[in-house]
């Protein structure tokens, strides 16, 4: 069984810097689904000839992404019946919703439009998440919510991740969920900020 323990022990094995997810590296690293240690995803990495750097930081953000669904589970929302669909990982109030946990992109190097304790900024970044993601087996235009970590690290940070996730629940029953209308289509998305 996965531990906390064990997912942020990771941390220490992982460089700053991986790969850029590819659909090909990700079938060849599909063991991260069922290892429950930083040891077996080592042995597996070996046996595989696949790089322990890129299978690491998947299996760390696969684990640290259940837990954050979990949390939103734990809180009222509502799994969706098939765990593999791929655009919804539960139900929020009725509303459907993918969840993505992410660090702030790198690629953003002016962040003065990016000023993530203001809507103006959350929405300007989500819009740049929907433009900029995955062209491959993640592309989606469905609702999403975003965990925007400031590094890495953050992303295991639970106790504040689940605070927050607390917080953006009962917001989100008082107000409605946040609109954004992305090529011709009305979308609910949020950003989740773990700073």
């Amino acid at each position: 069984m996965i531990t906390i323990e064990e997912i942020q022990i990771s941390l220490k094995y992982m460089n700053d810097t991986w790969a850029f997810q590819k659909d090909y590296l990700d079938a060849q690293t599909k063991f991260i689904y069922t290892a429950d240690t930083i040891d077996e995803i080592r042995q597996h990495s070996t046996t595989n000839n696949v790089d322990f750097n890129y299978a690491l930081h998947r299996w760390y953000n696969f684990n640290c992404a259940k837990i954050h669904e979990e949390f939103f589970i734990l809180n009222g929302a509502t799994k969706a019946d098939d765990p593999y669909h791929k655009t919804i990982d539960f139900y929020l109030l009725d509303t459907p919703f993918d969840l993505k946990t992410t660090v702030f992109p790198k690629a953003i190097k002016d962040k003065s439009n990016y000023d993530l304790n203001n809507r103006i900024g959350k929405n300007n970044l989500i819009m740049w998440m929907y433009e900029n993601q995955s062209k491959e087996g993640r592309f989606h235009l469905e609702n999403r919510l975003f965990i925007v970590c400031s590094n890495m690290v953050k992303k295991s940070d639970f106790t504040q991740i689940l605070r927050k996730i607390k917080s953006f629940i009962e917001f989100s029953k008082q107000n409605g969920f946040n609109i954004l209308k992305i090529n011709n289509k009305d979308l609910y998305s949020d950003i989740i900020w773990i700073q």
